[in-house]
């Protein structure tokens, strides 16, 4: 899994969730009209110092053997609400990660390992106070990056017993 497929993955499951628009931080064009929530990923870390295990695969025809470590890979995901009561859209997010039956959406892929507080941080534009809530989401999978370590050279030999 790639971090963009990580990171719609995350939007498509706080679309479902949130019941507004959500989309991935920085997109060009205008902000959605009404409320929405905005999912910037921010950190990705190794959770293990060593890899779990490694897949190989040998059925290149050039020879090379393809080598990927499994690790599990966590990613922290700053999420922003923007509109009408934005501490109350971000609320259900808590609840839902207590419960696995809302993880199916992201299963067996992602799994939402942490949420932080709701923080209430308005912001100043336009003069006036525009209200905004932010909290983050760490989210933890598998990555199998691979990479061709080795190849297996054929030659032909003929036996000539004389």
């Amino acid at each position: 899994m790639t971090d963009d497929d990580v990171h719609s993955a995350m939007v498509r499951w706080l679309r479902g969730l949130t019941g507004v628009t959500v989309i991935k931080s920085h997109q060009s064009g205008p902000a959605p009209a009404g409320s929405y929530v905005s999912v910037n990923l921010t950190t990705t870390r190794q959770v293990r110092e060593w890899a779990q295990s490694f897949d190989y695969d040998a059925e290149d025809t050039s020879g090379a053997v393809a080598t990927s470590p499994l690790l599990e890979i966590e990613w922290q995901f700053s999420c922003h609400a923007y509109g009408e009561e934005p501490m109350g859209i971000l609320r259900p997010v808590r609840s839902a990660i207590q419960l696995a039956q809302m993880h199916e959406p992201l299963l067996p892929d992602l799994v939402i390992h942490e949420c932080s507080q709701i923080r209430n941080v308005p912001d100043w534009l336009n003069e006036r106070w525009e209200p905004r809530a932010q909290m983050d989401i760490f989210v933890r999978g598998l990555t199998r990056d691979g990479f061709d370590i080795d190849v297996i050279e054929q030659a032909r030999f003929d036996l000539d017993r004389g």
